[in-house]
């Protein structure tokens, strides 16, 4: 992937145009302020991150002998390219409703849509960073630019983590019986998975915790907004939001699966329901080892595994696999990182000019402060 002059330029004023200052939870909804010039700390690690981006097809290539990845990249079935990036629009698409009904079930309130898309875009631009906790800065931009609340809307990324893992392992499902993988690594993280949640809605535990860190003078101006961070997350936990989160990210990754099938149909596979099942199981489970590894992106480890379970479970050639991978992650996070600085540019416009202003959250605080008789 290549970058223009001008999607270069875009690139740094919005990287520097984050916000370096800690992030600190809010309770309250006052109307958002028009900072802007601030410096991200995970900016230099997203840069980073781009380099290791080029890196990873270099290594594929190496792998797989450039000459035959080229010749069969040639040989791609391009007219399916259109159909490829329309199932990736609608997963982000998707993606987003998840985010921002999210959000209305947070804060009590719904977003303006203009805003809300910046936000939610702006996000997508962070898909490199280690972990992708770069995403933590919807929280941030979602305060500058509507007011809500930090510690109501920064439990959202990490129910997602977690929705996302349930419904990975939902969709290897099929294939962990039919091609005979060890369920141990997959039973491990589907425990974790489901302890977190409990934890994270147990009112008991976080009850001894806050009692724990009340005992300490510096920790005491940090339990209104950990209270608030576990309100938040017991109401987006609870089973409607679980199944919001849960519903849509089934819909938003099996669109993801449904990509890499045709990329496998676009470089001479046969469409069969085998390879449909087979691209099910392989796309999820390369993604899962990505997201385990921890690294910007899962750079390296998800490319990695799809070659290798592509080669081993359909039997591809080293070129066909490489191909495979890097075309579906050169499509699906292409598609965000350059979609995510677009939004990043638009949004580092509008907080600098200061022209957005919350529309009535700021006057409605009571929704957006504690309120556990709202949820079971």
């Amino acid at each position: 992937m290549t970058l223009s002059p001008r999607g270069a330029a875009a690139l740094q004023v919005d990287v520097t145009s984050l916000p370096s200052e800690p992030i600190q939870a809010e309770i309250t909804c006052g109307a958002p302020s028009a900072a802007a010039g601030h410096r991200v700390p995970w900016g230099r690690g997203l840069l980073i991150s781009l380099l290791a981006a080029f890196a990873v097809p270099a290594g594929l290539g190496l792998y797989a002998d450039f000459g035959d990845v080229s010749a069969t990249l040639a040989g791609f079935q391009w007219n399916l390219m259109p159909a490829l990036l329309g199932l990736t629009a609608l997963n982000y698409l998707v993606r987003y409703l998840r985010w921002r009904r999210l959000v209305q079930l947070a804060c009590g309130q719904t977003p303006g849509l203009r805003q809300d898309l910046l936000v939610f875009f702006a996000g997508t631009a962070m898909i490199l960073t280690p972990a992708r906790l770069g995403e933590w800065a919807k929280s941030y931009y979602a305060r500058q630019l509507y007011g809500a609340p930090i510690a109501r809307t920064a439990p959202i990324p990490l129910v997602e983590r977690i929705a996302d893992s349930l419904v990975m392992l939902l969709l290897a499902a099929a294939g962990l019986v039919l091609f005979g993988w060890d369920r141990t690594v997959f039973v491990v993280v589907g425990v974790i998975a489901v302890v977190a949640v409990l934890a994270l809605r147990h009112r008991g535990l976080a009850s001894l915790l806050f009692r724990g860190a009340a005992r300490f003078s510096p920790a005491r101006r940090f339990l209104p907004p950990m209270e608030d961070f576990h309100d938040s997350s017991r109401l987006l936990l609870s089973l409607p939001g679980l199944s919001w989160a849960l519903g849509l990210g089934l819909v938003a990754w099996s669109l993801e699966c449904l990509t890499f099938f045709l990329v496998l149909v676009g470089l001479g596979r046969p469409m069969t329901w085998d390879l449909v099942i087979q691209a099910s199981f392989i796309f999820p489970v390369a993604s899962l080892a990505g997201s385990l590894s921890l690294l910007p992106g899962g750079l390296g480890v998800t490319e990695g595994s799809i070659t290798g379970m592509t080669q081993a479970i359909i039997g591809a050639p080293r070129s066909v696999a490489v191909a495979s991978a890097l075309l579906v992650r050169a499509i699906i996070l292409g598609f965000g990182f350059t979609l995510g600085l677009a939004a990043l540019a638009a949004l580092t416009r509008t907080t600098a000019n200061g022209r957005e202003r919350s529309q009535g959250w700021g006057e409605q605080q009571g929704l957006l402060i504690s309120d556990r008789g709202r949820y079971p």
